[in-house]
């Protein structure tokens, strides 16, 4: 039993009490006024907790037509999804059904039409290895026993198929990442080093020529100084664009180390990368038999 105090001062309270089966009951305050009992809706909602028995009935009946609406979309939609259908306009009729599961993610009716759009009447599985159509499937179970029920026997060879290949690329793949691993590596590795050189000496160039600078002043007779502080300033920047250069070149050098770890960075990868996904497309769709 679920109980909750509406109103509660030094004098009264009215305590509401619902039961397992959905009744209500109301416990009278202690000052002995009348008790007040509330029609709540069968399944308990908390977002009506603190309505009057007049809100909550407006807002029930708000629920009700929005849902109406939706389910009158959805028809629509299914309607005109089933004659582009017919005409065999397959694109525009996975966008209709599609449109329609939004409305109504539970209606057969569209969720069936929605992949039989998509496989052109379940002679084509390429669309159900797109991301729209993996997404579906992953939260409409009844598209992966439709999809299971009509194309099962075909995926599962697709599935085979998929992995003998998957199998085969997996070796040439890695070998072509650890070769270009090392040789990245080492590009990264000059481009550090070079990088903290020119860094050192921008910065050993910099307080020189601030030495310099300082005893211009302190060494009136002599242009030496002076002189010193020019080419310790020429030298300060040429260091400090060296160290720009090598920055961006380090930069580039990281990014391709980077790169190689990515499965689709070469022909060979890019085709294995989209092995795993359409697996992972066909382990969501049979899921539930395993």
């Amino acid at each position: 039993m679920e109980e909750r105090i509406l109103d509660e001062d030094e004098n009264r309270g009215i305590t509401i009490k619902r039961t397992a089966d959905g009744e209500t009951d109301a416990v009278e305050g202690t000052d002995g006024e009348e008790e007040v009992a509330f029609d709540f809706p069968e399944e308990y909602d908390e977002s009506l907790a603190g309505m009057s028995q007049a809100q909550v009935e407006e807002e029930l009946a708000r629920r009700e037509k929005a849902r109406q609406e939706a389910l009158e979309t959805c028809r629509k939609l299914i309607e005109d999804g089933n004659s582009l259908l017919a005409q065999e306009k397959f694109a525009e009729a996975e966008e209709k059904f599609a449109q329609a599961t939004v409305y109504d993610a539970d209606s057969e009716e569209a969720v069936g039409g929605l992949f039989a759009a998509a496989t052109k009447n379940f002679t084509d599985t390429e669309r159900l290895y797109s991301a729209e159509r993996a997404e579906d499937l992953g939260r409409l179970a009844a598209g992966r026993r439709i999809v299971t029920e009509k194309l099962g026997e075909r995926l599962r060879g697709e599935e085979k198929a998929f992995r003998e290949e998957a199998d085969a690329l997996i070796p040439a793949v890695r070998e072509k990442q650890e070769t270009r691993r090392e040789a990245f590596a080492a590009n990264k590795r000059y481009y550090i080093i070079w990088t903290c050189v020119s860094l050192f000496l921008a910065a050993a160039f910099a307080i020189a020529a601030a030495i310099s600078a300082d005893n211009i002043l302190r060494v009136k007779e002599s242009t030496v100084p002076l002189a010193l502080t020019i080419v310790f300033s020429v030298l300060t920047f040429a260091a400090a664009t060296m160290s720009a250069v090598f920055c961006a070149k380090l930069v580039g050098a990281n990014r391709l180390c980077r790169e190689n770890e990515k499965l689709d960075s070469t022909k060979d990868g890019a085709r294995l990368a989209e092995l795993y996904q359409k697996l992972d497309v066909l382990d969501v769709i049979f899921e539930e038999e395993e």
